[in-house]
């Protein structure tokens, strides 16, 4: 993976078998991880799978700010919609629902508040 600087917007060079994507990181609203893949869910309702698992993926975008909540989901605060209690999940701005780990749940005070 590597991060390119765009006229000031941080960009993702997303890799797979047969194609190369740049993907600007304010457009990141979602990462989900199942097993070895990893599918990135984009502003517009654009869906990229990788084969990699999100822990590669993980250090380097915590650095812009976006929060692991579960040991499967990765958000971008910037785009959370709606907190659901009952279901101790996050609705995005996609529509998208990430579930959030009881270790996590103090995530939620950051993001809430």
């Amino acid at each position: 993976m590597k991060t390119y600087k765009q006229k000031g917007n941080s960009a993702l060079l997303i890799l797979n078998q047969k194609t190369s994507t740049k993907v600007l990181v304010n457009n990141v609203v979602l990462i989900k991880g199942d097993v070895n893949y990893t599918t990135f869910y984009l502003n517009g309702g654009q869906e990229k799978v990788v084969a990699h698992t999100m822990k590669f993926f993980a250090n380097h975008l915590e650095n812009y700010g976006f929060l692991r909540v579960h040991r499967a989901f990765m958000i971008n605060p910037n785009y959370v919609k709606e907190y659901n209690p009952l279901e101790e999940s996050l609705i995005m701005s996609n529509g998208q629902k990430a579930v959030i780990s009881r270790r996590k749940r103090h995530v939620l005070k950051d993001i809430i508040s």
